[in-house]
């Protein structure tokens, strides 16, 4: 159950309030609270990177901060993290803080989290990901225009007042959309910070894109040199080590504040001395960077592979180059099955205006919820999602627990630089 604005001017009442979280969900709920004439004061954040540091106007705090003595009469914190939500709740309750009272998540405030996919396609076949494959029944691979982009967010708007940050990414490369910018743009000057990602293999209006002031631009990679096309397949290393130093100049000149932020994809030929070139890189560039173990990731194929089929040949071949293999990864969802999808908070709007019942599912076939997001209510979008036996399948092999396992294996179980 949501909380209204007004019980929660009561809960907070004096106390200072702290965003847990410093990343897009963060910043998207700092301008939601702004709207409310609700005045933050800081985020807290277990990344160094960001801590000293200031975002949206506010400092960063290390989680320290809030274990000094009887902080939780000082402090009302809203947990902003998809993944790891749980854990931040009972680091929160061991240190005495107490749910609703004393913090909660940010899905309290806006249950629904929005992709907006504005690009149909992607001009990369990543061994992982489901357009590797050679399947003949493919998403239509089209551009979202301007003008339907404008009218999904004001139905959001209309629908989801609470929410404030957009993802215009899932399956396709956003970059490729010429209309990126004046997307981006359009939805900053109505109130909607933006996310993308990108593979950085494509020549687009990088500073065209950069004067839109996107939030985020989270930049994708699995690989150096000769390595780095094996697994972000059809990548040109030149390309990107160009776009990316282009990225750097531009937000340097033009937009300082922007988050920046690598995902490096571990495999076997992606760790030790290309991980290490990757992180001094962006130490370099001043861009975040997230080391994380690759996995497969169409649920469609892990699925599928649970019920009994064979992998696709691409989706081997990646298996084979897996740090943590996929019997692995599914070993430790199965631990957590009993837990909620958090899959199930994002609504996902394709190119061509369908909504999918889940985002990490490739194929439309079984995965559609209404072919059109802007003649169906956002109750009957929910409603018909409700029913649809996707779930059902994907949660009894506790699937819908595997993405954010491999977001969350320690490091004492991830392959280390000495490895």
């Amino acid at each position: 159950m949501s909380i209204k604005i007004e019980h929660l001017r009561t809960i907070i009442a004096n106390k200072d309030i702290l965003i847990y979280g410093a990343g897009n969900q963060g910043r998207g709920i700092v301008k939601a609270l702004r709207d409310q004439s609700f005045k933050p004061s800081g985020f807290i954040d277990n990344n160094p990177d960001l801590q000293n540091m200031v975002v949206s106007g506010l400092p960063v705090y290390n989680p320290k901060y809030i274990m000094r003595k009887n902080a939780r009469d000082h402090f009302f914190i809203i947990i902003a993290s998809f993944f790891f939500e749980q854990e931040i709740a009972e680091e929160l309750e061991s240190l005495g803080f107490i749910k609703v009272k004393d913090y909660i998540s940010y899905s309290k405030l806006k249950p629904h989290d929005y992709v907006v996919e504005v690009s149909g396609t992607c001009n990369l076949r990543c061994l992982s990901c489901p357009r590797a494959d050679s399947r003949l029944i493919k998403k239509p691979s089209l551009m979202m225009n301007l003008n339907n982009f404008k009218q999904v967010l004001a139905k959001i708007r209309f629908e989801d007042p609470f929410v404030r940050n957009l993802q215009l990414y899932q399956w396709g490369e956003p970059t490729l959309n010429k209309e990126l910018p004046q997307m981006i743009y359009y939805a900053k000057q109505n109130g909607f910070l933006c996310g993308i990602s990108s593979n950085l293999n494509y020549q687009a209006d990088f500073k065209a894109l950069v004067e839109a002031r996107p939030e985020c631009i989270r930049i994708s990679a699995s690989g150096v040199d000769d390595s780095y096309g094996l697994t972000h397949t059809g990548g040109h290393w030149k390309t990107f080590i160009d776009n990316i130093n282009t990225i750097s100049k531009l937000r340097n000149e033009i937009y300082p504040e922007m988050k920046v932020e690598l995902y490096y994809h571990l495999y076997k030929h992606s760790i030790g001395q290309s991980q290490k070139f990757m992180a001094e890189l962006c130490n370099q560039l001043g861009f975040e960077f997230h080391p994380v173990p690759a996995y497969l990731i169409s649920l469609d194929d892990v699925l599928a592979y649970c019920e009994g089929s064979n992998l696709p040949a691409a989706a081997q071949r990646a298996r084979e180059m897996l740090l943590i293999d996929l019997d692995k990864g599914l070993e430790y969802a199965k631990r957590e099955a009993s837990l909620e999808c958090e899959a199930l908070r994002v609504l996902m709007i394709n190119a061509d205006l369908s909504v999918s019942t889940c985002m990490m599912f490739y194929y439309p076939e079984g995965n559609t919820v209404t072919d059109n997001f802007l003649e169906t209510p956002l109750e009957e979008i929910i409603n018909i999602r409700s029913r649809n036996t996707l779930c059902s399948r994907c949660k009894k092999y506790g699937i819908h627990r595997y993405c954010g396992v491999y977001a969350k294996i320690s490091e004492k179980e991830r392959y280390s630089d000495e490895k």
